[in-house]
């Protein structure tokens, strides 16, 4: 699965990199079994690549919980595992670039008002 293969390439990242992408994987994991419909219908549907289904749901998964503003140690500042969320959504952004499924344009506006996002959220 693409999204186990994502978990690899973080491996070598960072303690907290790693600890982030194996929570997060098992939640999509879960998800999947629950609700699969989502990533089912980017595929046969939409016609995307499973690896570019991982990277949306992957960056998808961690911006809502980076917006509750549970991974915030004080308004605008977020805690180790925000930070290592963080950067997998900027990983998975850039995933879809690098596929060409998103803009490069689009793809770096979206992390920085992202980050925007995040500084006026805790």
């Amino acid at each position: 699965m693409e999204v186990e293969k994502f978990r690899i390439r973080c491996r070598g990242k960072g303690g907290s990199v790693e600890k982030a992408i194996d929570a997060v994987a098992h939640d999509i994991f879960r998800q999947l079994t629950h609700q699969g419909t989502f990533a089912a219908d980017l595929i046969l549907k939409k016609g995307w690549s499973v690896k570019d289904a991982a990277n949306l749901m992957i960056a998808e998964y961690v911006s809502a919980e980076i917006l509750t503003g549970q991974l915030h140690s004080y308004r605008g500042m977020l805690n180790d595992k925000g930070r290592a969320y963080l950067k997998l959504f900027k990983m998975s952004t850039e995933g879809l670039i690098s596929s060409g499924r998103m803009p490069a344009q689009l793809g770096y506006d979206g992390v920085r008002a992202f980050e925007e996002a995040i500084a006026t959220i805790g």
